[in-house]
């Protein structure tokens, strides 16, 4: 990763570590990497997504670029319409499932993939100098009015049967979703209980969302409904609910989509791509069904890389980022979501995703120097002797690409021992002075 850029594009809190001058500098690199780009760019509805916009925008135009808005949009819909609209590149403006405070900026190419890091590299390079346009070459600002339309088109375009007769219950994290996934299932048949779908930017993922399904599990139940799905902020996470109130996580989605797609002749050289945090028993499970995992570094955009190399057809994250190559280059979880509603017509989400999996336990420590606390000695001992301990288990320590924060990831065949084995490591890390 660079300097700015992590795992998923540039993070932080607006006005702190995420300014306008950054935007406007991201912006204006554009015009450096590419010659007078048109640059597509989208936003979730955080209340500081305008002002990062205009900063980009401005970048942009001053260095000879045109700009297209597409307004308030879920990323993967930023990804889809840059290469409809022949943009050079893309620009989505969200946190994903960061709290309202954050903000972030993703930059997609021509073809809709998210930036690798070589071009992350490249275009951090011309931060530093700015490039002003002469006078009367300077860009243009062009608002695509239709755009939400074309992306619920698309939705709909993925579906090859309506959903007549289910009910689904979505939690939009009062983000990007909210505008989109009701309207697509509805426009299926299907009857819509949605929630958490403010607008106002100002509780964008507080305390609901993709991040939060154990809220909607009692109202599925309750309701009595098919399904019900988490977005986050913008919408390009799924985790799922089935109609008996069960958290149905990105791992086992990716499961169900890769045997249905096997089954039809259509997962390409028997392949499932996942992360390291991908469950042992979706892999045993899949390969019970002769389909091969394979993992990646953490974050989707690897899990994408490594899917175009291989021709995946399915992959995803267990944090709900899934990608169905045939219809999407990035995770969208309203697409998602809609393709495994498709299933539910013949199964219930319950049968689909009773998938037996290894307890796991995650939990984070925030730090100053993430680079100095993996690098010391003491607490790499301490992993070591801990992952040593796991019998058949896993034990991942790493930097969020998004956060001031260590992650600790444990697998075991019984959560006693993987809970003991990451808080282990926590407190080595926590008992570190920085």
């Amino acid at each position: 990763m660079s300097d700015r850029f992590g795992t998923d594009g540039i993070r932080g809190v607006v006005n702190e570590s995420l300014t306008s001058r950054t935007a406007f500098a991201l912006g204006n690199a554009l015009c450096r990497l590419y010659a007078k780009p048109t640059v597509f760019i989208a936003r979730d509805n955080r209340v500081s997504s305008d002002m990062l916009m205009l900063a980009i925008a401005a970048g942009v135009t001053v260095g000879g670029g045109n700009v297209l808005d597409g307004g308030v949009l879920p990323t993967a819909a930023c990804a889809y319409l840059t290469k409809r609209h022949a943009a050079d590149c893309g620009v989505m403006i969200s946190a994903s499932h960061n709290p309202p405070e954050f903000n972030g900026i993703k930059v997609f190419d021509g073809a809709g993939c998210k930036f690798d890091e070589k071009l992350e590299r490249r275009l951090e390079k011309y931060f530093i100098d700015r490039l002003f346009a002469p006078s009367l070459s300077v860009g243009r600002y062009e608002y695509v009015h239709e755009a939400g339309e074309e992306y619920l088109r698309h939705l709909g375009g993925a579906c090859s049967r309506g959903l007549e007769g289910l009910h689904f219950v979505l939690d939009c994290a009062n983000g990007a979703a909210s505008a989109f996934a009701p309207a697509a299932f509805e426009r299926l048949g299907a009857k819509v209980t949605a929630c958490n779908i403010k607008t106002d930017g100002l509780s964008v993922n507080d305390n609901c969302g993709a991040l939060y399904p154990e809220h909607l599990s009692e109202l599925v139940a309750r309701l009595r409904a098919d399904a019900g799905f988490c977005y986050d902020g913008d919408a390009d996470r799924l985790i799922a609910v089935d109609e008996k109130g069960n958290v149905v996580d990105g791992d086992r989605i990716i499961c169900i989509f890769a045997d249905k797609l096997k089954k039809q002749g259509k997962l390409t050289g028997g392949l499932a791509v996942g992360t390291v945090h991908t469950n042992t028993g979706a892999e045993v499970w899949l390969a019970a069904r002769g389909i091969t995992l394979a993992r990646t570094d953490i974050g989707d955009k690897y899990v994408a890389e490594y899917m175009r190399a291989h021709g995946a057809a399915v992959g995803g994250e267990q944090s709900g980022h899934v990608i169905l190559s045939e219809y999407a280059t990035t995770g969208d979880g309203i697409l998602t979501s809609l393709k495994l509603a498709e299933l539910l017509t013949d199964t219930p989400l319950s049968a689909l995703s009773d998938i037996r999996l290894y307890p796991q336990y995650n939990v984070s420590v925030r730090v100053k120097d993430k680079v100095r606390v993996l690098g010391d000695e003491g607490v790499s001992n301490v992993v070591r002797e801990c992952a040593n301990r796991l019998n058949k288990g896993r034990l991942v320590v790493r930097a969020s690409g998004t956060e001031p924060v260590i992650r600790i990831f444990a697998e075991a065949e019984n959560l006693q021992d993987a809970k003991g084995a990451a808080e282990r490591v926590r407190r080595a890390i926590a008992q570190l002075k920085e």
